[in-house]
């Protein structure tokens, strides 16, 4: 399935390059909405490098290919890049001393929620990833 995404572009990783050859990169927008969503997109292959160019803090219309799989008794979804229809260069900071863009919150010093009964908790994975 195909889906289009508006946001701002936060952060592209490093290429990761595996034994075989295989080549990933992994892109983070932030998407307007009451609480905070920063969506890895995935791009691989060929596709790697895509958002170079492009800083951090721009606007940016994005066409994604959702995936969805299992594995071990989980279920997991992607977001594969498939092409990015609009860049608003407008948007990105000209300079460091633009004022910053609003990024995601740093993780709080205040203490977490108890976990409800049966959520996964960052101990007890076993991701392939």
């Amino acid at each position: 399935m195909k889906v289009e995404i508006i946001g701002t572009l936060m952060e592209v990783q490093e290429i990761l390059t595996f034994d075989s050859g295989f080549t990933k990169q992994t892109a983070i927008l932030q998407i307007d909405s009451k609480y905070d969503n920063l969506l890895p997109i995935e791009m691989i292959k060929d596709g790697v490098g895509r958002f170079d160019g492009i800083e951090p803090g721009t606007r940016v219309k994005v066409e994604c290919y959702l995936g969805g799989r299992e594995w071990n008794g989980r279920h997991f979804l992607s977001l594969k890049l498939a092409e990015i229809t609009g860049v608003d260069r407008n948007s990105a900071p000209q300079n460091a001393s633009a004022a910053p863009v609003e990024t995601a919150a740093a993780p709080s010093s205040k203490p977490a929620a108890k976990a409800k009964q049966g959520t996964l908790q960052p101990d007890d994975s076993d991701l392939p990833f």
